[in-house]
């Protein structure tokens, strides 16, 4: 999320309670910003995306007055080691003044006068950080100065077996102890499938740990603090995305076990009703109780004529969850919707998580961890795989490495990018509950001409996903958004599908007057459904069509429903919802009818011009065109007699012709001259009619 850095006071950051809402959260934490690590609480700000810095902390990361920065919420581990210069103030003052707050490598930190006996506040420099160059300062971080070693670690008492320690005379006759050689760091791994499932999910993990802390632990701290007793939660996203691996791993945080109940065979509700008592009365101690893919039994698509019945036992189990003191539940769903209302709805499960489908980070990840175990996986490019695999859930994934490996067994090959990648396209993703867009299948060979219009769509779309370091390298972010405009009927629509099939991306076409409902907040849901339908099947372009019909200058009309599509948009582009790898394009025949608040840099940036085609490029199209032209067809001529029209133009004359050729000759297989001289005469006289308006 971008904030703008102003000047405040206090120990800590201070943002909108809004944007923190948005971030993930609602009750403060740590962010990272610019090249430190900061403790962030929500307060009374001037704008919304405004960030309050107090002079110190803006020094640690690096920052001025007004800059525009992103920061990102991050959840810190506790610091083994926090090193200083040299410096004359004890560690228990330090582990005083310094408890809770997160510190990052070269950071200055002020420690105050009352925390020692002192009569000025004193500044110290951070030089070292073990085992990361961050964290938070906790209970058990030691403290170092200078160039002296750090504390050692208290070791553990003896165990009552250990041998007697030798006499003191003994230590003369023996050799001094040689210290071990430091282990070897060890070589990096590919990450496990669940790892690669739970990228990129820190903020779900997190809310999820919590929530167990509170109703799973020994400490049963819902009882202590007197909470409203409550079940669990909802957990709804695609199958085969990592609901299983998120509950486990956060209940392995908060110290609970983890019962999961299989329903797959759970056909009457006497079964259900008996693997749900087994799952309460296990054995006491903090547990979680699983249950997933709950559609199968209660959605309103189930096959089941025990559907009622199912429902009375689920909410049975709820209200004896409920009622069980260090026991939790979650329910696990494709979504919400899919669960009867009294489950849905149930002040039991007062939460719902959602678990998007594997982004492109978590594909390639999915790809590199499934890829581990296979010859020849370490030479894989696992980021065209993520590219070409929208849609795909993690068993997709699985199955294209499986199809992959049974390839290059059964015909004796190595593996090779090139059979991943006909593998992936090989396999149908499953997730179906996912609008994937268009998959178009044609590239930029069908575009005629337009070399400079191809080569900086490459650039603000193509690079970015397949090549960021380019970027990285200038210190550069890519355009956030492109716009087309010309006249109509000159292939801007027809060039971005062939961007979309080049970049290996789903195709997200909206007309502008399509988003339009007269009904207060439709508008504004359905812009925020476009963009929430393109990060799902990321990366993905999104390509808005007749854009000044979708957001007009605000104020130019009676209603007030186009300012607020144009202030939605602005909420989607300025990136307070994160895009991930999703491109925004726009086109429009009038640009200067579009709100100039969308056309500064930072939103729709780049404005690509595409005109009528010039001669060269219409007999580009006629070198490629499908239809089939007879050798008495002069394309040379044909392109510099249809001077003045676009590609649309130029494509009716060509249909018109074939027409007319099937009315003189219906088994005809070309189209010659005549035919094209008389679709020429036609098109005039209709143009020409269309010009006098009559």
């Amino acid at each position: 999320m971008r904030f703008t850095i102003r000047e405040g006071s206090g120990p800590a950051a201070v943002a909108d309670a809004t944007m923190l809402r948005a971030l993930g959260l609602p009750h403060g934490g740590v962010i990272s910003v610019g090249d430190t690590h900061l403790r962030v609480v929500g307060g009374d700000v001037n704008g919304p995306t405004d960030l309050l810095l107090p002079p110190d902390l803006m020094a640690n990361a690096k920052l001025r007055k007004g800059a525009s920065v992103d920061a990102k919420r991050v959840i810190l581990h506790p610091a083994e080691v926090v090193r200083f210069v040299d410096h004359d103030l004890e560690p228990r003052v330090l582990a005083r003044a310094l408890h809770g707050s997160p510190v990052s490598l070269g950071d200055k930190v002020t420690i105050e006068a009352g925390y020692f006996d002192g009569t000025e506040d004193i500044v110290l420099e951070v030089t070292e950080i073990l085992p990361e160059p961050r964290g938070i300062v906790g209970a058990t971080t030691r403290f170092a100065k200078g160039g002296e070693p750090a504390p050692a670690v208290p070791e553990p008492p003896a165990a009552s077996s250990a041998a007697p320690a030798a006499p003191a005379d003994a230590s003369s006759t023996d050799e001094p102890a040689t210290p071990a050689e430091p282990a070897a760091p060890p070589e990096p791994s590919a990450p496990s499938t669940a790892e690669a499932l739970l990228a990129g999910l820190d903020n779900e993990v997190d809310l999820m740990t919590g929530w167990f802390s509170l109703l799973a632990t020994s400490d049963n701290l819902a009882a202590s603090w007197n909470m409203p007793s409550v079940a669990g939660m909802l957990l709804e996203g695609p199958n085969g995305c990592g609901k299983s691996e998120l509950v486990t791993e956060a209940a392995k945080r908060a110290g609970s076990t983890i019962t999961e109940v299989d329903i797959s065979r759970v056909f009457k509700p006497e079964r259900l009703l008996d693997r749900l008592s087994s799952a309460i009365n296990a054995p006491k101690g903090p547990r979680v109780i699983f249950v997933d893919r709950l559609e199968q039994l209660t959605g309103d698509d189930a096959l089941s004529t025990y559907r009622t019945q199912f429902i009375a036992v689920l909410r049975w189990f709820l209200e004896e969850v409920a009622d069980k003191p260090q026991v939790a539940c979650v329910f696990g769903v494709e979504t919400a919707a899919d669960l009867d209302k009294s489950l849905a709805k149930s002040p039991l499960l007062p939460r719902t998580v959602s678990i998007p489908p594997p982004d492109l980070d978590r594909r390639e990840l999915l790809f590199e961890a499934a890829f581990a175990q296979v010859p020849g996986g370490d030479d894989i490019d696992y980021h065209r795989l993520a590219t070409k695999s929208s849609g795909f859930s993690g068993a997709d994934v699985l199955a294209a490495v499986l199809q992959a490996s049974s390839q290059i067994t059964g015909m004796g090959e190595s593996l090779t990018t090139d059979v991943a990648v006909e593998a992936v396209e090989n396999t149908i993703p499953s997730l179906g509950s996912v609008p994937l867009g268009q998959i178009t299948g044609f590239g930029f060979e069908k575009v005629a001409n337009m070399a400079d219009v191809k080569q900086r769509l490459t650039e603000a779309v193509i690079w970015p996903m397949t090549q960021p370091e380019r970027y990285e390298r200038l210190g550069i972010e890519p355009p956030k958004g492109i716009l087309l405009w010309g006249p109509p009927g000159t292939g801007k629509t027809f060039v971005v599908k062939a961007l979309a099939h080049e970049a290996g991306c789903a195709f997200f076409a909206v007309k502008g007057a399509e988003l339009l409902d007269k009904y207060v907040g439709e508008s504004e849901r359905a812009v925020r459904t476009v963009f929430q339908r393109a990060r799902d099947a990321a990366p993905s372009i999104i390509f808005f069509d007749e854009f000044d019909a979708l957001a007009p200058v605000r104020g130019s009309g009676s209603s007030s429903v186009s300012d607020q599509v144009v202030a939605a948009l602005l909420t989607e582009i300025d990136g307070v919802s994160d895009r991930g790898q999703v491109s925004v394009i726009a086109a429009t025949n009038r640009k200067d009818l579009i709100d100039g608040a969308l056309l500064r840099a930072g939103r729709f940036e780049s404005h690509i011009e595409i005109g009528l085609p010039v001669t060269e490029a219409r007999l580009a199209l006629l070198n490629i065109t499908d239809v089939n032209l007879a050798d008495d067809v002069d394309l040379q001529e044909l392109a510099e007699r249809t001077e003045g029209l676009s590609f649309a133009d130029l494509a009716g004359v060509l249909r018109e012709a074939a027409l007319a050729t099937l009315r003189t000759d219906e088994t005809a297989t070309q189209v010659n001259w005549a035919s094209l001289e008389q679709a020429l005469v036609l098109f005039e006289d209709r143009r020409g009619e269309a010009n006098t308006g009559d």
